[in-house]
């Protein structure tokens, strides 16, 4: 993933947005306005543990994302898991933005398949319902989705015809319940900009559900701290909803600088950052995942992926959480 390097703002430019979208967390994420903490950390499910979270939360982090696959929730193995992920978290006091997508295909018919999109969203909120009925008490936010603007995270066929009518769908039951857990959506790999298709798609699912998502995410990589702030604006213009970046990080490959050049960029990235006052921001990610598919991946952890910090961990810990 290419890296930007981030600039300064200047004060002018963002004392307003500053005082917006520290509304907008005081409204949507209660949880988040103590001590102004508003950055967490994605882990895990498969190997998060209460060592994990207890170090979590000393580094400072405010939440953690886990990504729930509903394709997999019929698994009594995958359910296990799921729930020890969730006792982790609460050992330490952590509430959870739970990400939650299919890895499958909705439908095998994608060229005419709005009755089996429909069907599907009906069945992949219900499965959002029963899971927010069990971890209600933990969840910070529940996200829907989770970068289904790229082809390998979208496995339904054409984002732009299949989309809509299964978030539609989602959109229509998820309205219907009585929890008051914050939803987000939809984890868009590129922000939203004038006439991008996750524009297109956003402007047409809001229109017919207004009260869908409390907030709009997204995933800043590559972007400015100015770029940033001009995508809240446009976000909050365009849908008067705050923007909140689900996922953003930096491997520490040769291509970055290494370990050393990491913990640079991610504790420069999260110093600028925090003047804007994003109401919700994750790292990507606490350890380093072995299973990665090319060394990036393997290697965006603040840990190594047997526990041991990086200088990231040391460097962030000291921004967030100062002895």
């Amino acid at each position: 993933m290419k890296w930007t390097k981030s600039r300064l703002l200047a004060t002018s430019s963002f004392v307003l947005l500053n005082a917006v979208c520290t509304a907008f967390a005081s409204e949507t994420f209660p949880a988040l306005t103590q001590d102004n903490k508003t950055i967490g950390i994605q882990v895990k499910i498969q190997n998060f543990t209460t060592s994990d979270a207890q170090q979590i939360k000393a580094a400072g982090f405010a939440f953690v994302r886990l990504d729930v696959w509903s394709n997999s929730l019929g698994s009594t193995a995958y359910q296990t898991q799921l729930k020890n992920a969730f006792t982790a978290a609460s050992s330490a006091n952590l509430p959870v933005l739970m990400t939650v997508r299919s890895l499958k295909a909705l439908t095998s018919n994608t060229t005419d398949g709005s009755h089996d999109l429909a069907t599907a969203g009906e069945s992949f909120a219900q499965s959002v319902i029963d899971l927010e009925k069990t971890y209600h008490s933990q969840l910070l936010a529940i996200e829907i989705w989770n970068e289904p603007d790229l082809p390998t995270y979208w496995p339904t066929g054409n984002f732009e015809t299949t989309f809509v009518p299964f978030m539609s769908a989602v959109c229509t039951s998820l309205n219907k319940r009585a929890a008051s857990t914050p939803v987000i959506g939809f984890g868009f790999a590129k922000a939203p900009t004038k006439d991008s298709k996750s524009t297109i798609a956003l402007t047409r699912i809001l229109t017919d559900h207004p009260k869908c998502l409390n907030a709009i995410s997204y995933h800043p990589y590559g972007m400015s701290t100015a770029e940033i702030s001009r995508t809240q604006t446009f976000i909050l213009d365009t849908f008067k909803l705050p923007g909140v970046a689900s996922e953003w990080g930096v491997p520490s490959v040769s291509g970055t600088g290494g370990t050393a050049g990491q913990a640079s960029k991610i504790t420069n990235f999260i110093t600028e950052i925090k003047k804007l006052n994003v109401p919700l921001f994750s790292i990507y990610e606490w350890k380093n995942n072995d299973s990665g598919s090319n060394d990036g991946e393997r290697n965006f952890g603040l840990v190594t992926s047997d526990g041991k910090p990086k200088p990231a961990a040391i460097a962030v810990q000291a921004i967030l959480n100062p002895q």
